[in-house]
Parts: C-alpha cells; structure tokens; sequence
C-alpha cells in the first residue's frame, strides 16, 4: 500500500532553508574576497614601503657604521652597550622620525641581529626563519600579523597590526648580499578601515538578497497552493484505485506469509541439524578425552607382563573397562558443552607440580642460555604443588625465563624460588640484568610495548608479558615485578595451593581413551620392526596422555620417546633430528595437526616421515578428512593399543624400507 501523503507541501520551507544557505554561500566568500584583497594588497604596498626605506637607511648609514655591523668578534651584550650602538640608534631615530616604521632590525648573514631599535632584542637569532632565509636569496618577503602586545622603538604597544619586511641589502655595484633589513610598519588603521568596508558590503549584499529573497518567497507561496490542490485530487484518485487493488494485496500478503513460513522451516530445521553436529562432535571429543586415562591405564594393567594381575584383579579391571565403555555410550547425559566465548580463555585447572614442571621448561631455554653465557640457573623449589592449567602455567614460566636471559647482561645468572605464603604460593624468577625505571613500570604490561628496546638486537614482540598477566589472572593468581635500575629484576606469580579435595574431585589432567573391548597382545609388541633403536616424536599438549604413551612404548624393544607439548616445538625437532615416526593430536595449542601434517609434508628433511593422527575427535567427517590430508593411520580416543601397536609396527617397518 502507497504511504500517506504528508497533510501539507513544505516547498516555502525548503526554499527557506536553501535561499539561506545560497546566500551564505554567495555573500561570505564574497565579502572574504574583498578583505583578503585589500589586506594583501596594503601588505604589499607596505612592504613596497618598507623596501624604500630600508634601502635609503643602508645607502645612509652603510658607509658610516657596516664595518661595525659586520664584526664577528663582538658578542650580543657588548654589542648592546657599546656606544657605536647608541650613536647608529640615534642616528636611525632622526631618519625615521616621520615615517611610519614601528621596528627596524639589521641582520648579519649567520641570521643574529646586529642591531635593533628595541636594544634587548639585539642577539636574537632568526637563521631559521622562513623569511630571513628567503631574504638571503634576494627575495623580498612580507608578513602581516596581529600583535596584542609588541615591543617598538617607542616602547610597548598594544593591539596594533604589523607588516613585517625582510628586505636583502646589496652594495652598489655588488650582486652579494651583506645584510638583511627587517621593518616593521603599523598598518592598524588601514586594516581597520577595511574591516569596515568588509562589513558595510556584507550588510549590502546581505539587503540586496534579502528583497530579492521575499520576492521569490510570494511566488513559492502562489505555486505551493497550486501543488497542494493537484495532490488532493491525486489523493482522490488513489483512494479510487486502493479498493480495487485491495483483494490483489491481500493475496499477495498470504503469499508471504506462506513463503516466509516455509524459509523459517527450513532455517529451523537446517539449525537443528547443524547443533546435532556441533553437539555430537563436541560429545565425542570430551568424553573420550578422559575416558582415554581410564580405559587405557585398565589396558596397561590388564597386560602388565612383568606383573600379571590376578584373578579377581582382572575381574575389577574388566569392570573398569565396561563401565568406561558404558559411559561413552551414555555421552548425551555426561557431555559437558563448556564453551568459550569470543575473548575468553578455555583453562583446564588441575594439581601441577611445581619442581616437575620447571625441571621440563628449563631445557627449552637452555640454548638460549649458553649463547649469553648465563650460570646454571638456580632452583630452591620445594615439593608443592599449585592449582592451574599446566601447560598455560609453563608457558608463563617459559615467557618470563626467555626475558630474564634476554635482558641480562651477559654472564649474568638467575634464580627460580618458590614461597608459600597462606592460601597461595609465589614463584619467583630474579635476574642480574639492567632493571627497568621506575617510571616506565606503568607501561610493563602493555601490549606491544618493549619500553623503548625496539631498537635493541633482542627480539620479541612486546606481547608476552601482557599474555602472561592475562593468563595468570585468568588462573585465579596475579603477576608483577620488583625491579632496581643497574641491578635486576624479579618477576613474579602468585598461584593458589592445590588443595587435597580438590585433588579428589580434579584428577590429574585428561587423556585419551582407550577402547575397554580390547586387549593388548602379551608377546612382544615389537615384533615385526627393524633390530636398531628408533625413534618416536610424540606431540601432545596433555601430560597425562604422554605418561599413557610412555608406558605404552616401554613394551617396545629399542624404542626411544621424544615428546613435544605443541606442534611448533615438534615441528623443530623433527626437522632438527627427523624421527622414524610421528604421532600427534589434532587439537593442540598455537598451530593444528592439520596443519602441522602441511608443514612436515613441505620440509625437505620431513616429507617421508609417517605421521600418525591420535586424537578425540572421532566424528566420521573428521577421521575422512584426516585420512584425506596424508595421516599414515588415525586413531580416535579411547584408543586400542593392539591396533595403535600394529600401526606402530607397520610404520616403522614402511619408514625402514623409505616409504610408507
């Protein structure tokens, strides 16, 4: 349906609010022509001025007193008292008694004043001025300004309206320049009168569009009524032809209706599908993360060769083996849908060791170490523990180990110590570098702020210590730092103890599952691989899941484990020291398995490697889409370790051979 037509026309209002805005747009850059002219045409006739007398003073007193005004050897206060200054001063106050000249300077060619009609102002240095250098050249140069206060030959006047003249001096018959003139001639009263005028012919033209505004306004008047009888007649029309359109309207909204309920079915039903897979996707990786500790330690007792269990030992396992498997398939009652939102952090808190913990960060930054030739770093850590994501936690520790090495002085030293004090325990890292200034400590824990080092050859992006404090607040601690300039700095975290209870309900850290309906082969899991040692590349950010595989590869003979807590570090190792075989989680911190398997698959030293995916997510799309990307095997979590031994065997036996 037509929207209703407004009850009246608004033309006299729009050629009201446009006739003022044209004649704005007409009368004030008219007006600013004119006085912006004028202006800069008194500018120019005095500066014309200005030039005359400059040259008559030069060719008058140049012969008597130039010698003087060139001497380099005179200073600015000897210059101001010497009486050749007084004589030159009253000599140019008797030439320049009727004329219209408020300042007079002479400068040398290094820009200094050597003489000023205002004594004190000789000395000042105009070298750089714009004006004095064009003088220089040879050029002329006009300035005006508005002064409210200014110092004359007269004394102090206010209020006045100045051109000032950089004129270059030239002797007869010499191109060079030898001094540059600057006059300052009061042009207020001219400046003044043409304010004036400026004002009279805006007034003028302001009359002028105003009777031809109201004439114009009568005549919209006339053709407004006109319009508004020709609408109501086409109103008239229109209510004609609504009731004839009515029904074909109406139609027409049903249709909508219809369609719109349709596309909204479909929406419906296409986001119930899309929640059943993020749900079920989401269930299958949760649940059988933990379930993999459960069911694969049961695994590892059940085929214990050097301590086989006993009858009713077996008989409990087993038990532990179905129920694990009975609680996988009750996964829509137990699935936790923790999510984390845009801007928020995904932590799993658990009891971490503080002495273990350091013991596997300090050979990452043990290279690092060497090159700045730092002692052994110091431990005095005692055997606590404190609540906190663990590999979160070490990545604090790392960050805050790498700028303690960084920021030293070379052969310097460093102490870890761990304090407790009530409910929290502070972890400490000091340094022997050059501190940090008290005044720049606000700016510490900014993002991309290095304090002013950017230019230092220490590399970094200015983000760590930022992250650090976001992570270990997010953990329930705090950061800061203690620091004095020439001496060093301690950094340091406040964590909560690990209480016992809270072990009880926590656990240690998740793992992956192991299917409870198989068994491992009591005989030797090696069989079938090459007689050297070889070597396993296990990357996974879960110290639990790295214990299982510990343990599980124990059982092969000349086997040896490398683990790596993300794809990044595993990445430098294979390349490094190529393993025989990798096998690595999908879901890790920094870079994907995914894409960690491109990485490898584009290295000259890594390409023929096998690379096993052992991960969580055991939706159908994800383990095509694994197989698809070049895994030698995917395995899902629980996994079963007689199959994960044979893919085991077979990998290595394929690398043996060069291929897979």
């Amino acid at each position: 349906m037509n929207a209703a037509a407004p009850a009246t026309f608004r033309l006299q209002r729009y050629f009201s609010i446009a006739s003022g805005i044209l004649m704005l747009a007409v009368v004030l850059p008219l007006a600013y022509a004119y006085y912006y002219s004028e202006v800069n045409e008194h500018t120019v006739l005095a500066g014309v001025r200005n030039e005359t007398l400059a040259r008559t003073y030069a060719n008058t007193l140049w012969p008597l007193y130039g010698e003087f005004l060139l001497r380099t050897d005179i200073d600015a206060d000897t210059r101001k008292a010497h009486e050749t200054t007084r004589a030159l001063d009253l000599f140019i106050r008797e030439m320049s008694r009727n004329a219209s000249v408020t300042k007079i300077k002479v400068y040398n060619l290094s820009g200094i004043a050597v003489y000023s009609s205002v004594l004190r102002e000789i000395g000042e240095d105009k070298s750089k001025n714009s004006g004095f250098m064009a003088a220089i050249k040879g050029q002329r140069v006009n300035e005006l300004a508005h002064r409210g206060t200014m110092s004359a030959t007269e004394g102090e006047i206010q209020n006045v309206d100045v051109v000032s003249t950089y004129i270059p001096i030239k002797l007869r018959d010499q191109d060079d320049v030898v001094a540059v003139f600057e006059l300052y001639s009061n042009v207020t009263a001219n400046v003044q009168r043409i304010e004036v005028v400026t004002f009279q012919l805006l007034f003028g033209l302001v009359a002028v569009f105003l009777v031809l505004y109201l004439s114009l306004l009568k005549i919209v008047a006339h053709a407004d009524k006109i319009i508004q009888r020709q609408y109501l007649a086409l109103k008239d029309n229109e209510s004609r032809l609504q009731s004839k359109t009515q029904q074909l309207e109406q139609e027409i909204q049903e249709r909508l209706q219809i369609e719109q309920a349709l596309r909204q079915s479909e929406e419906l039903a296409a986001a119930g599908s899309q929640a059943k897979t993020d749900f079920l996707s989401g269930m299958s990786h949760e649940l059988r993360t933990p379930m993999n500790a459960i069911l694969g330690f049961a695994q590892l007792l059940e085929t214990e060769p050097d301590a086989p269990l006993k009858e009713n030992q077996r008989r409990f396992v087993k038990q532990i083996m179905k129920a694990g498997a009975h609680l996988l398939g009750l996964r829509d009652q137990a699935l936790d849908l923790s999510r984390i939102e845009a801007g928020k952090l995904a932590l799993s808190l658990e009891h971490v060791g503080l002495k273990p913990l350091i013991d596997d960060t300090l050979p990452m930054v043990h290279h690092l170490a060497t090159q700045r030739q730092i002692a052994p770093i110091t431990v005095s850590v005692a055997d606590a523990e404190v609540i906190a994501d663990y590999g979160r936690l070490k990545q604090i520790l790392l960050n805050l180990l790498s700028n303690a090495i960084k920021y030293n002085r070379v052969g310097g030293s460093i102490a870890i110590t761990a304090t407790a004090s009530g409910p929290t325990i502070r972890i400490a890292i000091t340094d022997t570098g050059q501190g940090i200034p008290q005044q720049r400590l606000q700016e510490l824990f900014q993002p991309f702020n290095r304090l002013g080092v950017e230019s230092a050859n220490v590399e970094g992006t200015g983000i760590g210590l930022a992250l650090s404090k976001r992570l270990a607040e997010a953990m329930g601690g705090a950061i800061g730092v203690e620091t004095e300039e020439g001496v060093g700095s301690t950094f340091w975290i406040t964590l909560p103890v690990a209480s016992p209870k809270l072990s009880e309900m926590n656990g240690r850290p998740e793992v992956s599952a192991i299917s409870a309906s198989t068994k491992m082969p009591v005989n030797d899991p090696g069989a079938g691989i090459h007689a050297q040692e070889r070597k396993i590349l296990y990357i996974e950010d879960n110290p639990a899941n790295v214990t299982l595989m510990e343990e599980l590869i124990k059982r092969f003979k000349k086997l040896r484990l490398v683990t790596a807590h993300t794809a990044e570090i595993g990445l430098a190792l294979a390349q490094q020291d190529p393993p025989d075989l990798i096998i690595m989680d999908i879901n890790l911190p920094g870079i994907d398995g995914f894409e960690a398997l491109a990485r490898l698959q584009g290295g000259l030293l890594t390409a023929r490697i096998p690379v096993m995916a052992l991960t969580a997510n055991a939706m159908p799309s994800a383990v095509e889409r694994g197989i698809a990307a070049g895994f030698f095997s995917y395995h899902t979590k629980p996994i079963q370790i007689d199959a994960l031994s044979r893919s085991i065997s077979r990998a290595l036996d394929g690398a043996n051979h060069g291929g897979i």
